[in-house]
């Protein structure tokens, strides 16, 4: 067989990528592009050469499909999640339709070019405040077309000349294909900061880039172009080691002023020198890390609070030690402290091991940080793998099979709670029965959420499910886990929610928009507050005093005081008497894997069994029957002739 390299004809398939014997040199045709190597090369050099460009092309194409384009203004702030939340949402097509755009460049510069519309699915996570950020930090998707840009097209050069390792690029380059118009690729926002500054004091050549700039373009090409052998000029290199060994110095002056006696200077240098900070200092830092991921359209998420304290005790709990000494040894002193259950500060009892677990599963989403961001350099150790994350178990964890069973109201109890409510606390405890539905679901629920008195909206996609135009539903996506929820919802249910919203418009005096939650006070906040410590407190309060006035009327011993969330588990309980209606139950609470033989993990939404779930929802309202014969209009006032004093 003739080698394609020594092959004379020049009748080759370029449609296949192949390249031609020249006597001035090998060309190569890959992607509409062709290349002439240096004469004179040898078989294997040009072969390594040829396996090169292929490789950036991988990488080219990578970068034409998770393209996105973002307001240089936009770009120039740090640790904007809300902004990668958008970026992420777009490139992965999950909130908005784009047309396709693809590379166009002239020389004398980017084209500018058309923001395109976006229109958003259904049941889109959160879709408000995404369509916010889109809109206001110009978010809108790059080539989808792979194509060559000016920048592969210079790497492309270097590398047929056979340069390793590959500089840093020219910015005429860099710019005509990362900036277009007033819009940069997410990928090199770390130029933005560079270009905010005046013109005057702009760089005109790479060489020109402040070190910390340069290495900081080069972890980006290293994640963009994984391929290609990156390098940063020599004076940048050298200003980037004297300010690591400056650090270095810094800390065993430190050491040595703590120390003066302690062995020699060699056995006191630290094990990974060039580390800056401290653990308490990193851990600072990425509490700031953590309140930005849990925080949305510039509104933090009361359920990050927790996340937040567990992450304040590493601090206020746990000694300090300087990150260039943090090696395996001292990582694992850190996770034992908390493997051994502590006393909790408050009760002087040992800590509980589902909060000592969550502790140890916040020291890995830390060490994990701390590994990949470039702020502190520290890297963990090879054998970090290894470190023991067990709990600890101790005798007073033992449980009573008592302590197994899940509590739930019976339906007689759910009659006298039906019974002495309010119409609002109606609708709230028939809600969270019909749907399964806790504080932190109902209280998210938005009117757009609401389809009533119509067929279910996939019935016309496919949902196999028979539907008469008086049904009504609410559908929904599970907060956190954006798990998609459908529920029908009883006639007592669609009853009371059209009651509500006749109240609330009279209240508020305006309409209710479809983004509108439909919890919401008499001043328009929302009952559920995303952003507080307690963000459930109204629902467990206006609980509280149903269970009081039931009692008061019915006896102490009526109902067991049990908490508003017990509402959710209801119908699942009923439902979860085998495996098979264990799914139904799943999906009623909108669960993604509720246990190991779960059949939940369906790619398409018409895969789960939503009209069995139905079905179920029917019969457990019959099975509640006796707690809707209680009052025959829900929205009926108890107590009729009391005074307020006295309903309390």
């Amino acid at each position: 067989m003739v080698n394609p390299v020594e092959k004379k004809s020049r009748r080759h398939s370029l449609a296949r990528g192949g390249r031609a014997a020249d006597p001035k040199g090998e060309r190569f045709f890959l992607q509409g592009q062709r290349w002439r190597l240096p004469k004179g090369l040898g078989l294997a050099e040009v072969e390594a050469r040829i396996v090169r460009l292929r490789a950036l092309w991988t990488d080219q194409e990578k970068l034409c499909q998770d393209s996105v384009f973002i307001n240089l203004s936009a770009a120039t702030l740090r640790e904007d999640h809300s902004l990668e939340d958008a970026v992420a949402a777009v490139r992965r097509g999950l909130l908005t339709d784009f047309q396709p755009d693809t590379w166009r460049f002239n020389p004398d510069g980017p084209v500018q070019t058309t923001d395109q519309s976006t229109q958003f699915r259904d049941f889109a996570p959160s879709k408000s405040w995404l369509q916010s950020t889109i809109e206001s930090k110009g978010v809108v998707r790059g080539p989808l077309e792979p194509n060559w840009s000016p920048l592969a097209l210079w790497i492309a050069d270097q590398i047929k000349q056979g340069v390793q390792p590959v500089r840093l690029p020219p910015l005429d380059e860099l710019f005509a294909t990362v900036i277009r118009g007033n819009k940069i690729e997410y990928h090199f926002r770390c130029l933005a900061s560079i270009l905010s500054q005046p013109v005057e004091a702009q760089p005109t050549r790479i060489e020109q880039l402040m070190p910390w700039d340069a290495l900081t373009l080069l972890q980006c090409l290293m994640r963009v172009f994984p391929s290609i052998p990156w390098a940063m000029y020599d004076h940048q290199i050298k200003s980037v080691v004297e300010s690591h060994t400056y650090d270095a110095r810094q800390l065993l002056n430190a050491v040595t002023a703590i120390k003066p006696d302690d062995s020699s200077v060699e056995e006191m240098l630290p094990a990974r020198p060039g580390i800056r900070g401290s653990f308490h200092e990193a851990v600072r830092t990425y509490a700031k890390k953590r309140r930005a991921d849990f925080t949305k359209g510039g509104v933090f998420d009361g359920s990050g609070h927790h996340m937040l304290g567990l992450v304040e005790n590493f601090e206020s709990r746990q000694k300090d030690v300087p990150l260039a000494r943090l090696g395996f040894a001292e990582c694992q002193e850190i996770y034992d402290f908390w493997r051994n259950r502590p006393l909790n500060t408050r009760t002087r009892l040992p800590l509980s091991a589902k909060h000592s677990s969550s502790h140890i599963g916040e020291l890995d989403r830390f060490f994990k940080w701390l590994h990949t961001t470039p702020e502190f350099g520290w890297r963990r150790p090879e054998d970090f793998d290894l470190i023991e994350r067990k709990v600890k178990r101790l005798d007073s964890d033992r449980r009573s099979i008592h302590d197994i069973e899940l509590k739930t109201f019976s339906v007689e109890q759910l009659r006298l709670l039906y019974k002495h409510a309010l119409p609002s606390e109606r609708l709230r405890l028939v809600w969270c029965l019909n749907c399964s539905h806790g504080a932190a679901e109902i209280g998210r629920v938005e009117w757009g959420d609401l389809y009533l008195k119509q067929p279910h909206p996939w019935i016309k996609e496919g949902l196999k499910f028979d539907s008469p135009d008086d049904d009504s539903w609410c559908g929904l996506l599970r907060p956190k886990t954006d798990v998609i929820g459908w529920w029908l919802l009883w006639p007592e249910t669609v009853r009371l929610v059209e009651w509500w919203r006749n109240e609330l418009q009279k209240s508020l005096k305006k309409p209710l928009l479809t983004s509108d939650r439909m919890l919401v006070s008499n001043t328009g906040e929302p009952l559920y507050r995303d952003s507080s410590r307690n963000a459930q407190t109204s629902f467990a309060n206006q609980w509280s005093r149903l269970l009081i006035r039931v009692a008061k009327h019915e006896g102490d011993d009526a109902i067991p005081k049990l908490p508003f969330g017990t509402l959710r588990d209801q119908m699942s309980n009923w439902l979860g008497s085998d495996e098979n209606q264990a799914v139904l139950a799943s999906t009623a609470l909108a669960h993604g894997i509720p246990h190991s033989k779960d059949k939940l993990l369906y790619k398409h939404y018409s895969n789960r069994p939503w009209a069995r779930l139905f079905d179920a929802q029917k019969k457990y309202r019959d099975i509640l029957q006796p707690m809707f014969d209680a009052v025959p209009d829900p929205v009926q006032e108890p107590y009729r002739g009391q005074s307020p004093v006295e309903m309390k």
